[in-house]
This record gives C-alpha cells, sequence and structure tokens, in this order.
C-alpha cells in the first residue's frame, strides 16, 4: 500500500518546486516592469526635447500629451518598485501595503494614457483644421 510518509514528502516538493516556479515568474514579472519604466523615460525624455524646441505658442495637445506621459512614467515606477518589493517579502500587511501602491501605479498608468488620448485628439484636431477658402 501507499506509505503515507513518503505521499506527504512528495507532496511537500511538488509544493516547494511550485513556489520555486512562482518566485522565479514574480522576478519575470519585475523585470518587464522594470523595463517598461525604462521605455517611459527615453519617451517621456524624447517627447521633452521636441516640446521644447517647438515654437508654436498654440501647444495645448502637445502639453497636454507630455503631461500624459509624464503621469504614465511615474505610474509605471510606483508599479515597478512595489512589485519588486513584495516579490521577497513575508510580513502580509507589507504585501498588502504594496498591492495597493501596485495598485495606485496602474491606476496613474490609466489616467495618463487617457490624458495623452484627449491631447492627440486635440492635436489632431488642430493639425486639422482646414484654412478659409477665400473666393475673389
Amino acid at each position: 500500500m501507499n506509505d503515507p510518509k513518503q505521499m506527504n514528502k512528495n507532496s511537500n516538493n511538488k509544493s516547494d518546486q511550485k513556489s520555486k516556479e512562482i518566485k522565479k515568474l514574480e522576478k519575470e514579472v519585475a523585470l518587464g516592469l522594470w523595463i517598461q519604466v525604462v521605455g517611459q523615460l527615453i519617451e517621456l525624455k524624447g517627447l521633452t526635447g521636441i516640446f521644447q524646441l517647438e515654437e508654436d505658442t498654440n501647444r495645448v495637445g502637445e502639453q497636454q500629451i507630455l503631461t500624459g506621459v509624464w503621469i504614465r512614467t511615474i505610474g509605471q515606477l510606483l508599479e515597478a518598485l512595489s512589485v519588486s518589493r513584495q516579490i521577497n517579502e513575508t510580513d502580509l500587511i507589507k504585501i498588502l501595503q504594496e498591492q495597493k501602491i501596485a495598485i495606485t501605479g496602474d491606476l496613474l498608468v490609466s489616467i495618463g494614457s487617457a490624458y495623452e488620448v484627449v491631447g492627440g485628439i486635440n492635436v489632431l484636431e488642430e493639425e486639422s483644421v482646414m484654412p478659409p477658402i477665400i473666393v475673389p
């Protein structure tokens, strides 16, 4: 028959393997978030440089886009920091606090994206305005 001690040992081994695999995947998620942060910072630097070089005085849409990217970058950074802190944390209260910070980061990313969309629509409308046709 089946030895209960052997069955318990096999169960513990499977549980340990699963825990190790989860930790590995959590680290991959954190790495992915940090790669996104780097991408956000590169985008932010480029857009800020373009904004500073443009001489157009009516730049409401561009300003909204830049503001949206700033908000997204802050949110992405918060999420990456929070997820990284959760990986080796064992205190449940601290884990829950970090999860709340990660959710706040996600919210900021969403708000920044929405603000960026509004700015993009404004830029499109500004650039799509047809000059009046003068009839001689």
